[in-house]
């Protein structure tokens, strides 16, 4: 039986950078050779502050869907023994750069610029449905109805350039998309509630969240319009450990276990069940 490490390090941030810009000192780390017992201690950074996924409790236990995870692949992956430490994201990013992390595990998408970076495996491990934050009178339910419409997005954020492969894909119909950045999701709904823009792209875990402290009464959600495939992402020294945890995501799909972590987290919802069909298909 493996001795199990679960740490929790609070770190306040390392660095000015972008959600999305992934930048980093970009050091170089070694490949770590396995104990005398053959077990591998493997440094694995999640988040804070991103309730469902990864967060701490009242008690300042990390906890959420993330961690679930994480810890069934340790459970699993006995050539391995994880030591999890919690941290904002923006240090997440500094510490893989750095070395002092092997892997984390945040929601991330294989953007291009990330890929260029890291590693990824072959398998996702969530996937996070995205619906739109309107108006209530606005009549807008699905993508086709923004068409001329305005929408706020990070260029630096994988969903501006989901949104901008949606408008190459969609000519005459397309979404005006405005560049912004630093802007909280909060700030974000509010210009929707005030008709500055006409929608958010958001996640129902996190408007449930939000909304909860806004209150705005004048806004409403759609049904899912797209949906993301998130990934653990690994140091480019780390081929070895990416392989055998895709297989492991792979055995915790097909044998059901990442469905019921799911159910567990997002409100009864297996996300595997409802929205594999979407992830490579074009959005309508």
């Amino acid at each position: 039986m493996k001795k199990r490490m679960f740490g929790t390090r609070l770190t306040g941030l390392a660095a000015s950078l972008a959600v999305g810009a992934l930048s980093g000192c970009g050091a170089k780390t070694e490949a770590k050779a396995p104990a005398a017992d053959g077990v591998t201690v493997v440094k694995v950074g999640t988040g804070n502050n991103a309730a469902p996924f990864c967060y701490l409790d009242e008690d300042g236990n990390p906890v959420g869907y993330d961690l679930d995870v994480l810890k069934e692949l340790d459970k699993r992956l006995e050539q391995y023994k994880f030591d999890i430490q919690t941290m904002d994201f923006s240090t997440l990013v500094v510490s893989i750069d750095s070395g002092s992390i092997d892997m984390l595990s945040h929601q991330l998408v294989k953007s291009e610029a990330r890929k260029e970076k890291y590693l990824f495996p072959d398998e996702y491990y969530c996937l996070s449905p995205m619906s739109l934050c309107v108006r209530s009178d606005s009549g807008i339910t699905s993508m086709a109805d923004l068409a001329g419409k305005t929408m706020e997005q990070n260029p630096s954020a994988y969903e501006y350039q989901m949104m901008m492969a949606y408008n190459e894909a969609h000519p005459g119909n397309e979404v005006e998309i405005i560049g912004v950045s630093d802007q909280s999701t909060a700030d974000s709904y509010k210009k929707v509630s005030n008709g500055q823009v006409d929608a958010a792209l958001t996640y129902k875990a996190t408007y449930d969240s939000v909304m909860d402290d806004l209150g705005i009464t004048n806004l409403t959600l759609t049904d899912v319009v797209m949906c993301e495939d998130t990934y653990m992402m690994f140091a480019k020294d780390q081929a070895e450990l990416v392989a055998a945890v895709s297989q492991a995501t792979k055995e915790m799909k097909e044998d059901g276990t990442l469905g019921e972590i799911s159910k567990k987290w997002f409100g009864g919802e297996d996300v595997f069940t409802s929205y594999a069909d979407m992830v490579a298909i074009s959005v309508e």
